[in-house]
């Protein structure tokens, strides 16, 4: 009977471990596809400083967890020595990524749309007079927020003209005091 129970265990296992790995991989994208559908996401430059270790962490095993999976199945990619050599490099730092955004912006994220409110959060500009792309037009360069999701889009010219490098603005947006979508900002006083 202990035997049958086992090979449950070990058959259930890896159906188990795939369903995690779905749920880590999604709340890692969960930023990044915000973003491309629109929304806006800060975290609060409280919690960025307050999840900076714990984001390195949880950036690092994702990281090994991708580079184990591209070792494991290396012999399943078609084509030549150079695609699995770059696949073997790629994946652990597409890892990292996805890694530190599940510690640093999932919770928030998540929370900010089931328990958020209307809120205002202070961040410090870096640059209010950078060129836009296609994606981003007329950015204002937020300090203290992780690399692609540090620009605030479309801030509207008159705006951005009457910010500094090193002054502080006011995000307005739905959330809590870990993070909020952003939905407008005004100068602080």
């Amino acid at each position: 009977m202990a035997l049958a129970n086992e090979e449950m265990v070990q058959q259930k296992l890896p159906g188990t471990a795939r369903f995690l790995g779905t749920v880590l991989v999604t709340l890692g994208a969960l930023p990044v596809l915000a973003k491309m559908v629109g929304y806006q996401f800060l975290p609060s430059a409280d919690w960025v400083a307050t999840t900076t270790i714990p984001g390195i962490f949880g950036g690092v095993a994702f990281a090994a967890g991708m580079l184990w999976l591209t070792c494991k199945s290396k012999y399943r990619i078609r084509g030549s020595e150079i695609k699995k050599a770059a696949a073997l490099l790629g994946w652990p730092f597409i890892g990292y990524f996805f890694g530190n955004n599940t510690v640093v912006f999932a919770g928030p994220m998540i929370l900010a749309i089931i328990a958020g409110h209307q809120v205002e959060l202070p961040y410090t500009v870096v640059d209010p007079g950078r060129y836009g792309t296609r994606e981003c037009r007329s950015p204002v360069e937020l300090r203290d927020v992780p690399f692609l999701f540090n620009s605030l889009c479309r801030v509207p010219d008159e705006l951005r003209r009457g910010l500094e490098p090193g002054g502080r603005i006011i995000v307005i947006g739905r959330g809590t005091s870990l993070g909020l979508y952003a939905e407008g900002l005004r100068r602080a006083d």
